[in-house]
């Protein structure tokens, strides 16, 4: 449904130009979840926004990279060569793709109840009329597990806990039917009981509606439960990706098992937690090589910190980019 190749993506500042997304490849297939996970910083919202082309002025992508969708009719769509004013990007914004952003508050507009925002992508992308997109908007609502929908139909975003908030995000995200939702951090500010349900409501309607989706997170265990494949990025590249349960019984690359390792963990309560060394670099002062080499355990002298390793299949499934895994590069240490 969704291929992605090459995505570099740049942005001119005053101090100069930064490249905090480069050469990043996926590929979402029909009805399946592509679960993306890094810390902060690491590029993954970036990335998702260039796929609805939603970033900022300044912002570039290079000439190499292609977006390519296929849409509910068979139509192969070149997303990258679409201009931000185009009638079908348009269409595929909050209509053929859907999108929950990380905070929901920021996401409404403060001076239209919810249901009136909701009615009008449904107007939009569907055609009908308004009463139909009231009926419309209610039944989402519903399906979505908001009690008294007829009257939540009618409040505004700051009149609604941050749980049911969320559910109307995604009701919203969901009401014109897309094909693909990308959701960015969608249970990040919840707590552990509403963020399981939310989990198992985007598990259900997405068998209910057969569509494919991207969830984008920090954390490995939401990945584990929602995610058929998972793609480790980290400043800005790609550093794992693979089937779910190979790569997280299984990680290559230092930084996920650094990532799995920092895991809190019911047996180990009395213990302090292992977190992975160092912070994250600005994309401004990017390493030279492999960019994680600063912070790996097991980083080789006068190699990875000289040129960019290559991504290696490691199984069927998994691939990596890692010169651990490169027995050239063993050779030559």
């Amino acid at each position: 449904m969704l291929s992605v190749k090459n995505l570099s993506i740049s942005f001119d500042t005053d101090e100069g130009r930064i490249t905090p997304v480069r050469d990043v490849s996926f590929f979402v297939p029909q009805g399946k979840t592509l679960g993306i996970v890094g810390e902060s910083g690491s590029g993954k919202s970036v990335s998702t926004k260039a796929l609805m082309r939603l970033l900022p002025g300044n912002a570039k992508l290079s000439p190499e990279s292609e977006i390519l969708y296929r849409t509910k009719t068979g139509h192969e769509l070149a997303i990258h060569s679409l201009k931000p004013s185009s009638r079908e990007l348009g269409r595929l914004r909050g209509g053929e793709i859907g999108m929950i952003f990380q905070e929901p508050m920021a996401s409404f507009s403060p001076v239209y109840s919810v249901g009136n925002q909701m009615m009008e992508a449904i107007r939009l992308h569907r055609g009908v009329g308004k009463g139909e997109a009231r009926a419309i908007a209610l039944d989402m609502l519903n399906r979505v597990g908001i009690s008294n929908a007829a009257h939540r139909i009618d409040q505004y975003s700051h009149e609604m806990s941050g749980g049911m908030r969320q559910r109307a995000m995604i009701a919203l995200a969901l009401s014109a039917g897309p094909a693909l939702l990308i959701a960015d951090e969608p249970t990040t500010a919840l707590d552990v009981t509403i963020q399981a349900q939310v989990l198992e409501l985007m598990r259900e309607l997405q068998q209910d509606l057969g569509m494919s989706m991207i969830f984008i997170t920090h954390d490995l265990g939401v990945i584990a439960q929602i995610a058929d494949e998972v793609a480790v990025m980290y400043l800005g590249t790609i550093v794992e990706r693979g089937a779910t349960r190979d790569v997280l019984r299984a990680p290559k690359h230092p930084y996920t098992q650094g990532l799995l390792k920092a895991i809190p963990s019911i047996n180990t309560l009395q213990q302090r937690l292992n977190p992975v060394p160092g912070d994250i670099p600005s994309p401004s002062e990017r390493p030279s090589g492999c960019p994680f080499h600063t912070r790996c355990p097991d980083a080789i002298a006068g190699v990875c910190d000289r040129k960019p390793p290559r991504e290696i299949a490691v199984s069927q499934t998994s691939a990596v980019r890692c010169w651990l895994h490169d027995q050239d590069a063993r050779n030559a240490a």
